[in-house]
């Protein structure tokens, strides 16, 4: 079947307000994807954080638990689920990006008490975050750079009133976003130089290929279950699974459940942590 794809060669994010390079091509799924022979000096990884995070292993208490699970020199993804009685250490210098993966709750900080849902995006700058008194989980990551409400999202003014503190509902503004020509609901939510966060709303299987150059994509699946189809195989996302996609890998996304996914794309290649894969295997070991 003859497909498109469009190609990015630059870093998708917030490179001093320049657009990223991008071409269109027209592909064979048959020959290209699906039968693909092509060769991948790095491998795509589907991993678990959320079913490895709120496994119980023995010993183990209900007092918060973090689960980093991919970072590079600029930027560090974690998965964070309970109740704590402290911030995190990294938040002291490091700005973040918190998404509300299951639960809900008041998120005090040195500027002001955030409400979050499911799916709200909350941006902090360092020395802001404060614990978590009502648990749930979160999907959190930390950069080195200031965070911007990205040129994308469809309410630029959507912001709190306290200062440098980014407070986004996308669930609110969905309905003010066009389908996108690889149709569902595809906008940009939290940018700066090195990272990109996106939101994909669909029902059905993505239209056109992606494939990236310069970046790591990562989709964590926010909601219900979807595929990826990808040059390097085909990955099925239950809710809290993500893929790691590294550059030069062409993918589209198949199925015909409404889902949610979180997007994060980063400018340098990320690395697995040593947590992530010690935890994974204990609770392997544990089933």
């Amino acid at each position: 079947m003859a497909i498109k794809e469009i190609n990015t060669y630059t870093f998708i994010g917030n490179l001093g307000g320049q657009e990223p390079e991008r071409e269109w091509k027209e592909i064979d799924e048959e020959k290209d994807v699906i039968n693909c022979t092509e060769t991948f000096e790095r491998p795509c990884l589907l991993l678990k954080p959320l079913s490895v995070l709120t496994t119980s292993l023995p010993g183990e208490n209900g007092a918060e638990r973090r689960l980093p699970v991919l970072s590079n020199d600029d930027v560090s993804i974690e998965l964070v689920t309970g109740v704590s009685a402290e911030p995190a250490p990294a938040s002291r210098d490091r700005h973040l990006v918190c998404v509300q993966v299951a639960g809900s709750g008041t998120v005090p900080t040195a500027r002001g008490d955030f409400d979050l849902t499911q799916g709200d995006v909350l941006a902090l700058p360092p020395g802001t975050a404060g614990h978590n008194p009502h648990g749930g989980t979160r999907l959190v990551v930390y950069t080195s750079r200031p965070l911007h409400v990205a040129k994308g999202y469809p309410a630029p003014d959507e912001r709190t009133t306290v200062a440098e503190c980014l407070h986004l509902t996308p669930g609110n503004v969905l309905e003010e976003v066009d389908e996108g020509v690889s149709g569902g609901k595809h906008f940009e939510l939290i940018e700066n130089e090195d990272l990109m966060v996106e939101m994909t709303v669909r029902a059905d299987s993505q239209r056109i290929y992606h494939r990236g150059f310069n970046q790591d994509e990562v989709a964590f699946q926010l909601t219900g279950q979807r595929g990826t189809r990808t040059t390097q195989g085909e990955f099925m996302l239950d809710t809290g699974d993500m893929l790691w996609i590294p550059p030069g890998c062409s993918h589209r996304n198949i199925g015909d459940m409404l889902t949610t996914r979180i997007i994060l794309y980063t400018r340098k290649p990320l690395v697995l942590s040593q947590e992530y894969s010690s935890r994974a295997e204990r609770v392997a070991g544990a089933a």
